[in-house]
């Protein structure tokens, strides 16, 4: 999509800032440890200490190794991220700590205010800001996190944010080493261990502002959580910058705001309508009171959106963009573009757009639709229907199951043309963890799922025959087709009559002798092979 007037000028101006300014680097130590490790006590008071005394220069995390003792609690509740971290190191003894990735890596023994004095020499290509809040009710953290790069910097990069408790005091050692005081131990990574990729900052400006949001589990002091924040070279694993959580973070921008998550589409469509919903966040320090918005399908604009309210910094809100109609592509993009915010131009206009791609649902003509779903641990709160769109009417639905972790497949036995919906259901909320489902016809699989919230829907196109003639051949004819019951074979001498359904399996076998008449519902609705002869024709059963 080609940007607006108002969107160049507002990137003209933002690129016109001051270019060449560096940043005083704050350091990313991170150290590996266990409670099994007797040099670990002896050497982690001291490095502790430093840390302490440099709480301007030093953003601290410790992650904990599964050994010498695989007991190690810290270690047990987040196997997955230490030990991820810890191969993403490569390390293999303990205590090791690790400065800036690729900058220092060594015993903590040989650490001193020295080195941290020459590692931070190097000034920062970037400035980054953090903050956060704990929502005792609801058991969470969440972190608001932002960068701009004051000079461009070559290389991939990832953000990476670490929930830390800063202290955890045990009365009795949890391990042989007698340890009992431990710091900066990190609890969750967020988005998870392999971080959230930033791509390139190879121009001077380039920002970038995430919120993320932890359940928290495993905490033994919520007034000691805390959070910092890295950026890492994904290549060379160096850091350009880290930074600690401040109380009063300022936002970079005054008015700024970002759109993203579109929601309430489906991955396959054929009805050409859809009422999309996109996340919309202020990251700016005004309150966000207005926002325009353009929605385009395929690059052609389809309606413009007026939200208005009060949205504080780091507020979000999901804005309804209402019914919109398109023309169907075999590809499809959806995209959502703020053209301004409060009366004027947003000041960082690279987040201004969320799209969402989704396919034109094919033609399935008389295929058998075989619906399979595998169940999770919880198959009581998984459901489902299938919608006629043109109707409205609820043709087929299925679930709850009673059997976890099993694979159940049901045929879906289609009557009429048209456009259906397909909707999955999960009462918990957290879609088929483990599971999967998928909509087939034909073996030709549709669609296919298994993580997603609550629900999640799909388009498929249906029709049951397409111009079937009543007569085939020279001498023979089927009819009615179609047919709610009985059909009748009118031929010439005597010919042989096999009936398949649309799985390929044989349902009748037999012969005609000038005429026969069988009673197709005991086969079931659907679709039919009749083979008379040589020849096929296709029969529907309603």
């Amino acid at each position: 999509m080609k940007k607006t007037t108002l969107i160049v000028a507002s990137l003209l101006m933002l690129f016109s800032l001051k270019a060449n300014a560096q940043n005083e680097r704050m350091l990313l130590l991170e150290s590996f440890t266990n409670t099994g490790c007797g040099p670990c006590a002896a050497y982690n008071p001291a490095m502790d200490a430093l840390i302490a005394a440099n709480p301007d220069k030093v953003a601290a995390i410790k992650y904990h190794v599964n050994w010498p003792s695989a007991a190690d609690p810290m270690y047990l509740h987040n196997t997955a991220e230490n030990g991820a971290r810890t191969s993403y190191y490569g390390v293999n003894s303990v205590p090791h700590v690790v400065i800036d990735g690729n900058r220092y890596s060594s015993n903590p023994a040989q650490l001193n205010q020295n080195i941290l004095n020459q590692l931070q020499t190097l000034e920062s290509p970037m400035e980054m800001r953090l903050s956060y809040e704990v929502d005792e009710a609801e058991n969470t953290i969440t972190v608001h996190v932002m960068g701009r790069t004051s000079t461009a910097v070559e290389g991939n990069f990832k953000l990476y944010v670490g929930v830390i408790e800063r202290e955890i005091h045990f009365n009795s050692a949890p391990g042989p080493n007698g340890e009992r005081d431990f710091y900066s131990v990190m609890k969750k990574l967020l988005p998870g261990s392999g971080g959230q990729a930033l791509g390139s900052l190879n121009s001077i400006d380039s920002y970038f502002a995430y919120t993320y949001t932890w359940e928290l589990a495993n905490i033994y002091d919520m007034s000691q959580l805390d959070a910092i924040a890295w950026v890492q070279n994904s290549v060379s694993k160096e850091v350009v910058q880290a930074c600690k959580s401040s109380e009063n973070m300022e936002p970079f921008y005054a008015n700024e705001a970002m759109l993203s998550d579109i929601n309430n589409m489906k991955g396959t469509n054929c009805s050409g309508e859809a009422k999309p919903e996109v996340l919309l966040t202020n990251n700016g320090s005004n309150a966000l009171t207005s926002v325009e918005m353009e929605v385009l399908v395929n690059e052609k604009p389809v309606k413009t959106v007026e939200w208005t309210g009060n949205l504080p910094t780091f507020g979000k809100t999901t804005v309804d963009l209402g019914e919109i109609s398109f023309d169907l592509e075999d590809e499809n993009t959806l995209e959502v573009a703020i053209v301004s915010i409060n009366g004027g131009l947003d000041e960082v206009p690279t987040n201004d757009i969320a799209d969402y791609d989704f396919k034109a649902a094919r033609q399935n003509v008389a295929k058998e639709m075989k619906l399979s779903i595998r169940t999770d641990a919880n198959p009581q709160e998984t459901t489902w229907k299938v919608t006629n769109l043109l109707t409205g009417e609820v043709v087929l639905e299925g679930g709850p199951y009673e059997q976890a972790n099993t694979m159940h497949t049901e045929i879906l036995n289609i009557t009429s043309d048209g456009c259906y919906d397909f909707t999955i259901y999960d009462a918990g909320g957290n879609g088929l963890v483990g599971g999967v489902y998928g909509l087939k016809a034909g073996g030709t699989t549709l669609f296919s799922g298994g993580t997603f919230g609550f629900s999640e829907s799909n388009e498929f196109s249906y029709e049951v025959t397409a111009d079937v003639d009543e007569n085939f051949g020279t001498g023979t004819s089927i009819y009615p087709n179609p047919t709610t019951g009985l059909m009748n074979i009118v031929g010439e001498g005597v010919q042989n009559v096999t009936i398949y359904n649309m799985a390929g399996q044989r349902v009748f076998e037999g012969q005609c002798d000038g005429w026969l008449q069988i009673d197709m519902k005991r086969f079931g609705a659907g679709v039919y092979a009749v083979q008379v002869g040589e020849e096929t024709q296709r029969i529907v059963v309603k």
